[in-house]
């Protein structure tokens, strides 16, 4: 189930079950060695072809594991998202064209601008690591190696979620240190601001609860470049690379407000250099507010009416996400 029978409350660190979002749900034995081995290959550049990028290389711990670039070295055409909390999703990378975060290493393998390297040739480097090799055989039995080696990182990436940052503390009463602005934020991020609409507590993403089954995508018209004058939309078509419908168009997955502090520059494209820019985005009304008009928007054409003592407070509240 998606709410753990053991939960004692809804943001404490076992309340929604990791395991209901993978389709391998009892693979959990020797997990704790599987997790350090996934680690291993996590920060392994023998993995790409030229030896000179690992996963570590745009997920890097002290940033919330992204890499704080618009676009990784130019070479990629997406910002690098956050990995902590992403295993709380139905979908994977920004247009959810996988369902899993196993799968999601075979297309970063497949990538001529990441790995770039089969995961056949990935087996092969692996099984030439007297360690790795050891390990697949004690862990796993040495079956399956291509899913193994997979699994092994995705099990590194789902504990990447510790639920431990000062707003989870305090509503789970470990400590009192909110400020009045920062509840005052929340309160405006549930309410006036509607930002709780597409991203759910508690885990702030695009997960749709109670039975946390879809992930959701929206068009909220996302420009090219930071111009609320001559604004044009990005030319990144999203969903529609996987569909090929107008109706799918310049749709992205809602990512996660945890850790937000950290992960800048922002949007799809990383177009918003700060959080103030993004705060601004959404209170003129999306792309519609800075004249961009997309016929399927999901983001209300409104203007929230935000101070800025509003959106400062917001802004603090999504920093009370940040994991300690």
């Amino acid at each position: 189930m998606a709410i753990s029978n053991n939960a004692t409350a809804l943001f404490s660190p076992n309340a929604i079950n990791v395991f209901y979002f993978t389709d391998h749900k009892s693979d959990t034995t020797h997990l704790k060695q599987k997790e350090l081995f996934g680690k291993e290959l996590f920060n392994d550049k023998t993995l790409s072809k030229n030896y000179t990028m690992a996963c570590a290389s745009c997920h890097i711990k002290d940033l919330a594991f992204t890499d704080g670039e618009k676009t990784f070295n130019s070479r990629q055409v997406r910002n690098s998202p956050t990995l902590t909390y992403a295993a709380y999703q139905q979908s994977f990378f920004m247009d959810a064209r996988t369902g899993s975060l196993e799968g999601q290493i075979v297309g970063v393998a497949d990538n001529h601008n990441e790995f770039n390297l089969p995961m056949d040739s990935i087996v092969n480097r692996v099984k030439k690591n007297p360690k790795y090799k050891r390990l697949l055989a004690s862990l796993y039995g040495s079956k399956k190696l291509d899913f193994n080696i997979r699994h092994a990182i995705a099990s590194y990436i789902r504990k990447l979620s510790p639920f431990n940052s000062k707003f989870d503390n305090n509503i789970n009463k470990k400590e009192n240190t909110l400020t009045n602005q920062e509840k005052k934020g929340f309160n405006l991020f549930m309410g006036k601001a509607v930002c709780a609409t597409c991203h759910f507590p508690p885990l702030f993403n695009g997960t749709v609860p109670p039975n946390f089954m879809d992930t959701e995508l929206e068009l909220i018209g996302v420009p090219e470049k930071n111009d609320t004058i001559n604004a044009v939309i990005s030319t990144d078509p999203g969903r529609y690379n996987i569909f090929q419908t107008k109706e799918r168009k310049g749709f992205f997955k809602t990512p996660t407000v945890r850790n937000i502090g950290k992960t800048a520059p922002y949007m799809h494209n990383g177009v918003y250099k700060n959080l103030e820019a993004v705060l601004d985005f959404y209170n003129r009304g999306g792309g519609k507010g800075i004249g961009i008009y997309e016929e399927y928007q999901t983001l209300p054409f409104d203007e929230l009416n935000l101070t800025k003592e509003e959106q400062n407070m917001i802004i603090a509240f999504m920093k009370t996400l940040t994991d300690q």
